[in-house]
């Protein structure tokens, strides 16, 4: 593979020691200085300029959020002045080997895993329409200079394997509940046996080698693994009983509506009763100095649904205005907790924090693909009015009543196999594997963001 002029031009930006100056920006209410005290070190200033969104009157957005305010349209990076200042940190830190200013694995792993980020956007990101430009040549110069920075944080494979379980030490923290309390219901809570092997949640799989939970993976293109647990009030035993019948029902498919060629699942599945809660864990994926694809213990997200009753609701996607109304027509109370950088860098509760009730994001899984920053609604207010509120979209996507309002339920389902227990012998990190670092493999993303690799070590 010939290296591109844009790879040619970098490497010999590095290889000459020159760096382009860089006006660091200034440093808002609620944007954290999250690698180093200084907000004008290297890795602060990488950060901000990659993944700091501003509206106006200074407002700031996106210094501590799970994933980046970037949407398949975004223009963000690819339009001067963010274009320029985000090649210039870029090449900075390359010529000044900023990867070697911090050595803490946890925060290596994190902005590994945040320039990774970046770097499949740049290749997944779509023009908005026909006078849009399609930005070959700067997203290019992105993905070269992204390329060597997360190449350059890689992690050993024992590093990796080494990282902390911040789970497990959020549940330790003592800041969440240890269980869903009827009684507080605006409680957040964590379960500590929600990854125990043979504990009272179980995992669902899938038995092709496709991940279970494939829209979210796909969503966060393997970046990232989702994992799905059920637990029955009545405990391992009771929900492993619930899966048979499942799996027992004799008309679990309906024939294809008109102008639909597959099959529908039934509605009338067996139901599981009221007290049943679900879980959606997500971890993070990273890939070592070898290049390998390596699933990490850091949890980025939990989210947990409480079935206090099973509602007549039908079909997901119920839609409304009113949270409180939404909320109550599907049943069920949801509850979140992400992972915070801040947090995680000063050892506070495992690094994760509760949504809040009245919390608003900007949503970026499954979204129209829409940039509200690059659309100009840069006022504050009209800004609020493209955030949703976190629950409402937890809800709306999963409003159906019980076991229909859970998407792989298809995978409990003939003709798959039974949901069978996993034999004993589990590692400690029995949950890591679930086929997403296979998944990603086959991916054009991860193939391009090796072939830089290749044509640098080629130089």
């Amino acid at each position: 593979m010939r290296p591109r002029p844009a790879l040619i031009l970098l490497l010999a930006v590095v290889a000459a020691g020159v760096v382009s100056p860089i006006t660091a920006p200034g440093k808002a209410e609620g944007v954290p200085a999250l690698y180093d005290p200084s907000p004008e070190h290297i890795w602060n200033r990488l950060h901000d300029a990659l993944f700091v969104r501003e509206a106006a009157a200074g407002q700031k957005y996106g210094g501590d959020t799970v994933d980046p305010l970037l949407w398949l349209h975004t223009r963000f990076l690819l339009k001067q002045p963010s274009h320029g200042n985000a090649l210039r940190v870029l090449d900075e830190f390359l010529a000044t080997h900023a990867e070697r200013m911090v050595q803490d694995p946890v925060k290596r792993a994190i902005l590994q895993h945040d320039l990774w980020t970046v770097f499949d956007w740049t290749v997944d990101r779509e023009p908005e329409d026909d006078k849009d430009p399609s930005y070959d040549k700067e997203r290019e110069e992105l993905q070269v200079r992204l390329a060597a920075v997360v190449q350059r944080l890689a992690l050993a494979p024992k590093e990796i394997e080494e990282l902390p379980d911040n789970y497990a030490l959020a549940v330790a923290s003592g800041a969440f509940a240890k269980e869903y309390d009827a009684s507080h219901r605006d409680r957040p809570f964590l379960p500590p046996d929600l990854l125990d092997a043979g504990g009272p949640w179980v995992w669902i799989t899938s038995a092709s080698r496709e991940p279970a939970a494939i829209q979210h993976v796909s969503a966060f293109s393997g970046r990232s693994r989702f994992l799905i647990f059920l637990r029955l009030p009545g405990g391992r035993r009771a929900t492993l009983e619930y899966l048979r019948a499942l799996w027992d029902f004799p008309r679990p498919w309906t024939s294809p509506a008109a102008g639909n060629t597959q099959a529908q699942i039934s509605t009338e599945l067996p139901q599981f009763p009221a007290g049943t809660q679900a879980a959606l864990v997500r971890q993070m994926t990273l890939f070592d100095n070898q290049g390998n694809l390596v699933p990490a213990p850091v949890t980025e997200s939990v989210q947990i649904r409480v079935y206090r009753s099973i509602s007549g609701v039908k079909e997901n996607h119920l839609e409304s205005d009113d949270l409180t109304a939404l909320i109550a027509a599907t049943g069920q109370d949801c509850y979140e907790s992400v992972l915070s950088r801040a947090l995680l860098f000063a050892n506070r509760s495992g690094g994760m924090r509760a949504v809040g009730r009245e919390e608003r994001e900007f949503p970026v899984f499954q979204s129209r693909g829409d940039d509200p920053f690059d659309a100009g609604l840069l006022a504050s207010l009209s800004l609020r009015r493209e955030m949703m509120p976190v629950y409402a979209e937890c809800a709306m996507c999963h409003s159906a009543g019980g076991i229909n309002s859970v998407e792989s339920r298809r995978l409990l389902l003939k003709p798959n196999p039974f949901h069978r227990e996993s034999p004993g012998g589990l590692p400690a990190r029995w949950w890591e594997n679930d086929g997403t670092a296979d998944w990603k493999q086959q991916r054009y993303e991860w193939g391009l963001l090796n072939g830089y690799w290749r044509a640098a070590a080629g130089k």
